[in-house]
């Protein structure tokens, strides 16, 4: 009859041969040395930016300055079309070719866009790279649109269309940004509905032509060594070409409201804010959070930190929400705050949170809570980090607006020397501005905004 235990002399030779292989493993383990971003412009004009942060999988984006901002006024909503379309045959593949290869080697392709920029990515394991850059290069720099496809791709976008007028927080971004300045950053991410179906081929290739070039192109990767990005950045077609003219963002102001059948409001008030480039970017960015953002605890009210939440507290018994929201762009940008609150009490609450945001151009904010507020700016930033996916778009828009890409140590170094006094200036200069409101939902318990401010 066999034991039900092991003899001790079995149980310390197994250890000892277990620590001998830990012990010759422990020898040859590769050191993983941590890295920073590295920037290269090759001769053609693109940008090749990179982090090797050592994982297994890697992610590859090629980005474009072709936002919604840069769509002309007889073609806009056209970047909406090129997004949809980005899953269509190219000159050297098939769509369902795309597909397949995608798929069979567990990678993904995708197209977004912004208002600045269209990033094309490819995620995949380490080796797959050849086989996910090849698809990628076809997607991004490879256009032959289709008419028949082209045609098909009107179903989605009704599609995204459909999803977007369901969505409430969608439409007021999309709103205060047209209030704000009109067109260039005021044009929408989305295309008007009476333009679904309307670009053919060639208005596709016109925008893809003077917008999809070298010199108005980025490489970005996460997960890849930076020599090996820029030896396979030379096998991208990139189409040889200068940055087009963009036309410079203006600040307007002024007030949109979209009322429809709901229980809810959903309202933005903001004044023009400061563009990426300026040095009151990281004052700002630290004011918006001395104001305060969501909560940080799950299922939490978010009272104890929050100024703007406290104020809409003590407005409304009902479910609500409110934050204050920063939006930096080349150029331009907006500093204010949103909220959500039961039709019924949107005219209070938005009362309360108004009153409660110039009280900060009084100098009432204490040091305390600058010093709070930076602690929470940084770790954002490095929290964000930890995803590749949000550091690839990341590196990609910076180093195409900025030709560089700034390190955590150094943003954190930035972030330490922004004192009281410069939360203060900021604070008097920005909320003091001219404002902007948009508003979606009942309104007929919303003030105007002359009736705000």
């Amino acid at each position: 009859m066999k034991s039900f235990g092991r003899s001790v002399a079995s149980v310390i030779q197994g250890r000892s041969l277990a620590a001998q292989a830990a012990a010759k493993q422990a020898e040859h383990r590769f050191k993983a040395t941590p890295q920073d971003v590295k920037v290269t412009k090759l001769p053609s004009g693109v940008v090749v930016t990179s982090l090797e942060n050592y994982s297994p999988v890697s992610r590859i984006a090629v980005v474009y300055g072709a936002g919604s901002r840069h769509e002309p006024a007889n073609a806009l909503g056209i970047t909406h079309s090129l997004r949809v379309a980005a899953n269509q045959s190219s000159k050297k593949a098939t769509a369902f070719g795309i597909a397949k290869n995608i798929q069979q080697i567990g990678g993904s392709l995708s197209c977004s866009t912004s208002r600045e920029q269209v990033i094309y990515s490819v995620s995949c394991l380490r080796n797959n790279l050849a086989t996910g850059i090849e698809h990628l290069n076809n997607v991004a720099t490879g256009h032959d649109f289709k008419p028949w496809e082209v045609q098909d791709a009107a179903k989605v976008q009704r599609q995204d269309l459909e999803l977007y007028l369901h969505s409430p927080e969608a439409q007021l971004i999309e709103a205060v940004h047209k209030a704000a300045f009109r067109d260039t950053l005021g044009q929408s991410l989305y295309m008007p509905t009476d333009r679904v179906g309307a670009y053919g081929v060639h208005d596709l290739d016109a925008f893809v032509k003077s917008h999809y070039v070298a010199h108005n192109a980025a490489l970005a990767g996460v997960g890849i060594d930076h020599d090996v990005l820029v030896h396979l950045a030379k096998k991208f077609t990139f189409a040889p070409g200068q940055t087009p003219e963009q036309k410079k963002a203006k600040y307007h102001g002024g007030e949109l409201r979209l009322d429809q059948r709901s229980r809810l409001v959903h309202a933005a008030v903001v004044t023009e804010g400061v563009a990426v480039d300026s040095a009151d970017v990281l004052p700002l960015g630290v004011l918006q959070l001395v104001l305060g953002t969501g909560p940080y605890v799950k299922y939490s009210n978010n009272l104890a930190s929050s100024k703007v939440a406290k104020a809409a507290a003590s407005a409304t018994t009902h479910p609500f929400a409110a934050s204050a929201i920063c939006a930096v762009y080349s150029d331009a940008g907006l500093f204010g705050f949103q909220v959500t609150a039961d039709a019924r009490d949107a005219g209070k609450v938005l009362k309360a949170v108004v009153n409660t945001v110039t009280q900060a151009t009084k100098n009432t904010i204490t040091d305390a809570e600058v010093q709070r507020a930076k602690h929470k700016l940084k770790v954002c930033c490095h929290m964000d980090a930890e995803s590749s996916a949000e550091r690839l778009e990341w590196i990609g828009a910076e180093v195409l607006l900025a030709g560089q890409v700034y390190g955590l140590e150094q943003f954190d170094s930035e972030v330490d020397k922004v004192t009281l006094e410069d939360i203060n200036r900021v604070a008097k200069k920005i909320l003091n501005g001219k404002p902007t409101m948009a508003a979606v939902g009942d309104l007929s318990s919303t003030p105007y905004l002359d009736e705000l401010v």
